[in-house]
């Protein structure tokens, strides 16, 4: 569907949140790589195209040839000094700096329905504009804004803030009014969309093969599937020995729950012993890895005919896997992510829609290599015991306080000492905001009582702390 907003990934959190933002009000957006071609803007034919970033953007060089595609462009802080370097403007030194600001603006329809007003700015520089570029909004003597009308390209130095009315109107008025998108991307668009890949899947025929971890993407995929293939589905459940207290038994229940055939592989001997001596998070998380895939392909290969193995990636996986992310490409499967669109939010919507239940809807993130991405050293069956009943201890006090829905994770990180009873552990708790994760302020007392219960449940721990380090989304050292 072509009626849609593409947003150039130069940051993955405000590309996120632009995405985010557009389909809340049902206009559909969609990520695409900087390094995207004008060639390749041109085939997916955007109604118009959103740039924003941080400040490396504002070294980055953009490709010329975009604004010769006469398709609207929209350029948010840091990435709208490119976009002027590349209309034949400049940028001189820096005018307004981590301050608030009283905001002008003039007459533009991308600021239809903007009040004037005070907000902060983190950098505003002065802009020097060339001929057929105009002023659109100023501040304190700045140029804030920019736009070549005829040519539909805007530029905003501002940066979208979260809980942002002023943003939402800037984004819908460029959506809507300048590029004449419509409001069409709702859950059951989300979800069809998503059925529609599988049905495509199903029709050529074979069995699929989905691989399942027990959250909500996993699940969702795995049951779009079953309804897709129907008995020439199977889902698999590699159980690592490395999940919380309970889980595989739960994952289980709820397949069973949903009718969806499941097999439940046990391979936590194997990998526990592949982890002895392994410190390093990048060489565990590679045992882990090369283990999943190895029972993936087994799986597959112990059923007969065409196989097509459907994975539950969804947008945050794509933006922030990395090299983490197992690769299929030697497998001789055909590969289908039927999620990859969506968000996390819209992933939940639609599984509660089909009725999959709050226990799976609301699992909070879980990293891949489990419990071992939240042991500092080597994994041994004696921490992970003593971290998985930290764990237990910790969650169900957070849930008893009523606090789980308000956080957007929480969890323990064991520690090691050298002797007997010197392990610590340290209880981390954050809420998202801003795209920074700030620690939760709990009651003492129930810090109090999670650290008694650890104490006396787990004879190897010597100390137990509470993380009050706020931290960037993305580059925090435990997930």
């Amino acid at each position: 569907m072509s009626d849609m907003i593409l947003v150039l990934n130069y940051s993955d959190r405000f590309s996120a949140e632009i995405t985010r933002r557009l389909r809340t009000e049902q206009i559909h957006a969609r990520i695409a790589s900087p390094e995207t071609t004008a060639e390749q803007i041109k085939a997916l034919a955007p109604r118009g195209v959103i740039l924003s970033g941080e400040a490396s953007t504002e070294d980055a060089t953009l490709d010329e040839e975009w604004l010769r595609l006469g398709i609207p462009m929209l350029a948010f802080g840091h990435a709208s000094r490119p976009l002027l370097t590349c209309l034949g403007g400049a940028c001189a030194d820096t005018a307004i700096s981590k301050k608030k600001a009283l905001i002008q603006y003039g007459e533009s329809m991308l600021f239809r329905g903007v009040r004037e007003g005070e907000r902060y700015l983190k950098e505003a520089k002065t802009l020097m504009l060339p001929t057929g570029v105009a002023e659109t909004a100023c501040a304190a003597g700045c140029t804030i804004a920019f736009e070549d009308a005829e040519r539909k390209l805007y530029g905003i130095q501002l940066e979208l803030e979260r809980n942002d009315p002023e943003g939402t109107t800037i984004l819908m008025n460029f959506a809507c009014d300048i590029c004449g998108c419509t409001a069409w991307w709702t859950t059951n668009a989300a979800r069809e969309q998503a059925e529609a890949v599988l049905a495509k899947a199903a029709a050529e025929g074979g069995q699929a093969v989905c691989a399942v971890s027990g959250g909500v993407d996993s699940t969702l995929a795995a049951l779009l599937t079953h309804r897709a293939f129907g008995d020439r589905m199977t889902a698999v459940f590699v159980d690592t020995g490395l999940m919380r207290e309970g889980e595989a038994e739960e994952i289980r229940t709820a397949f069973d729950a949903l009718g969806i055939p499941l097999r439940v592989v046990d391979r936590s001997g194997e990998i526990l012993e592949h982890l002895a001596h392994k410190r390093g998070i990048d060489e565990k998380r590679q045992v882990v890895t090369e283990r999943l895939v190895e029972e993936m392909l087994r799986q597959s290969a112990s059923i007969e005919g065409k196989k097509t193995l459907v994975l539950g990636t969804n947008y945050s996986d794509f933006l922030n896997s990395g090299s983490s992310a197992p690769s299929w490409d030697e497998s001789g499967l055909t590969v289908v992510e039927p999620l990859m669109e969506l968000l996390k939010e819209e992933v939940r919507d639609i599984a509660r829609m089909l009725g999959i239940g709050e226990e799976i809807v609301e699992r909070k993130p879980f990293p891949a290599l489990g419990l071992g991405a939240r042991i500092v050293g080597e994994v041994t069956g004696e921490r992970l015991h003593a971290l998985r009943t930290a764990e237990a201890i910790f969650r169900e006090e957070i849930r008893l306080a009523g606090l789980e829905r308000k956080l957007y994770k929480h969890f323990p990180v064991l520690i090691g000492g050298e002797t007997v009873g010197s392990e610590l552990i340290v209880l981390r708790a954050v809420t998202l905001s801003g795209g920074q994760l700030v620690p939760a302020r709990l009651p003492y007392d129930l810090i109090e009582r999670t650290v008694q219960r650890i104490m006396e449940a787990t004879p190897a721990v010597g100390r137990v702390f509470y993380d009050e380090t706020p931290t960037p989304v993305g580059r925090e050292t435990f997930s």
